[in-house]
């Protein structure tokens, strides 16, 4: 069974006149007989009764006759959605993102949304180890993550972040980290953020630091509710929101206790969304950090700032 004996039948059976059915659908009258005829073999009856006056229904045409309008439109609408989706008005967007971009995703998102509001946005919270995961294996489009990306992958620099210690609030005069070396440190565990852990290390073997009473935390809310109680002290992003009454910042401003957040995208993605979506982000980036990079480069991990 054939879609266009499908739209044969529906027209006509909507019209009962073959040569105005002829017409709609752009064939000869010949040619329209020969896929009603078709159609009715397929089904096994006859769907129309032919005379020189008039043509009408029969009973199996009848009966069919909605189904077959349901099946027409549904084709329809499957062509429609397919354009849509192609000239990238219509589908859905997978993107990661982490705290140090809860700011630029959200109104990012709704600029594109503003012009594309049959788009579908599919967000996921994860870090960056687990973002690049899931763009390997193709369930993210894109992801806001720390930098450098993979070699070869497109890069768009948007965010740059910093650590901020997170003291109890006994901690009165603390100038650097030089002076929380004999202090409980709680931390992020590896497996939760393992670019944010293996930063952290690494600028402490800048600094030549060494923290012997080290504790884990499940998260950052987890590692200031730490600080607040007077039992370590913690790092976090300088996005995450620190709110408690309780505690002292002190934000860290070495090379080495800052790195950027770009989007980033595996080669190869066909998603037609992904160039507006990244577009839009380009609109709302630092400009200080425009035109930085352009594509990943997995050796120079300790080189971008």
């Amino acid at each position: 069974m054939e879609l266009r004996d499908l739209k044969a039948f529906v027209t006509l059976g909507e019209v009962l006149h073959f040569g105005q059915a002829a017409a709609r659908q752009h064939v000869t009258q010949s040619a329209l007989s020969k896929q009603i005829r078709r159609l009715e073999a397929d089904l096994g009856g006859e769907l129309f009764e032919r005379n020189a006056g008039s043509t009408r229904l029969t009973v199996l045409g009848r009966a069919l006759y909605a189904d077959a309008c349901t099946l027409v439109a549904q084709s329809e609408q499957l062509a429609r959605s397919a354009r849509d989706v192609l000239a990238g008005h219509a589908g859905t967007l997978r993107i990661g993102f982490g705290v140090a971009t809860k700011l630029l995703v959200p109104a990012a998102i709704a600029r594109f949304r503003a012009s594309r509001p049959g788009v579908a946005i599919e967000l996921n919270d994860l870090s960056t180890h687990h973002q690049l995961l899931a763009l390997a294996e193709g369930r993210l489009d894109l992801g806001f993550c720390r930098l450098p990306a993979p070699k070869g992958w497109p890069v768009l620099p948007v965010v740059r972040a910093h650590f901020v210690a997170v003291l109890p609030a006994g901690y009165q005069g603390v100038a650097g980290l030089a002076d929380l070396q004999e202090k409980p440190l709680a931390i992020l565990r590896r497996d939760k953020a393992p670019s944010f852990y293996d930063q952290f290390i690494h600028y402490l073997a800048q600094s030549g630091l060494r923290f012997q009473d080290i504790q884990y935390v499940n998260d950052f809310a987890a590692g200031i509710a730490t600080a607040a109680a007077g039992i370590a002290w913690t790092l976090v992003p300088s996005s995450t929101t620190i709110e408690h009454p309780d505690v002292l910042t002190l934000p860290l401003g070495e090379a080495d206790a800052s790195w950027i957040i770009g989007l980033i995208r595996p080669p190869g993605n066909d998603n037609p969304l992904v160039a507006p979506f990244w577009q839009t982000v380009a609109e709302l980036a630092d400009p200080a950090l425009t035109g930085l990079m352009t594509t990943g480069d997995g050796a120079a991990a300790r080189d971008t700032p």
